[in-house]
């Protein structure tokens, strides 16, 4: 195993540690021992890797962003070669299972999130401009998939960023709603989808 190697997974070892105890303690309680004491490493490697909580809260964030967008891209993907026995069905269900799997796998983190993120220490020009860049990049992926369904007579013919921002919304709100309300959100996934059937489909 190579340094840069071992570094990832050091890397990656701190983050899941990180998430773990933020959504435990949340920011203002955590410290960056304990989060040292949750991966197993000496305090001191934990600020090689990361000079101070802000910024570890913020990779965590980045990366979390960037592992969900990938997570909804791949479940599009998946279901790409309609020869395969995909269909455009397949992959609206594959993206809505997607949006719930991720709030499902982060449920304590999400909440902190929520209600106690340190927005004047993190939300700053930098990291704006790096979640609008995966957002972006969602939304070119789903505007490409909503456009080669108009062009196959399955959904009406319209502008398809349009489109896409309501898709998104349609099958998110909902999810969220219903995690913030403690109920029962991994039960959507088939009325949702026949809300976006209704909704954008020639013939639903």
């Amino acid at each position: 195993m190579t340094d840069q190697s071992v570094g990832i997974d050091t890397k990656q070892k701190i983050l899941r540690a990180a998430r773990d105890v933020f959504g435990k303690k949340g920011f203002y309680e955590t410290r960056m021992e304990d989060i040292a004491t949750e991966a197993g490493i000496a305090k001191g490697t934990l600020y090689i890797y990361f000079p101070s909580k802000e910024e570890l809260y913020e990779c965590l964030l980045r990366e979390g962003l960037k592992d969900a967008v990938k997570k909804i891209k791949d479940s599009m993907q998946s279901g790409k070669d309609i020869n395969a026995g995909k269909d455009i069905n397949d992959r609206i269900q594959a993206i809505i299972k997607a949006f719930i799997e991720i709030l499902d796998e982060n449920q304590e983190f999400i909440l902190r999130i929520v209600y106690e993120m340190p927005l004047e220490q993190i939300w700053n020009e930098k990291f704006k401009g790096r979640c609008m860049e995966e957002r972006k990049e969602l939304s070119s992926v789903i505007e490409e998939f909503i456009e080669d369904a108009m062009n196959r007579g399955i959904i009406y013919k319209g502008n398809p960023r349009l489109f896409s921002n309501a898709f998104v919304g349609l099958v998110s709100r909902p999810i969220f709603s219903f995690f913030l309300e403690k109920k029962d959100f991994k039960s959507l996934l088939h009325d949702l989808f026949m809300l976006v059937k209704r909704a954008f489909y020639i013939n639903p």
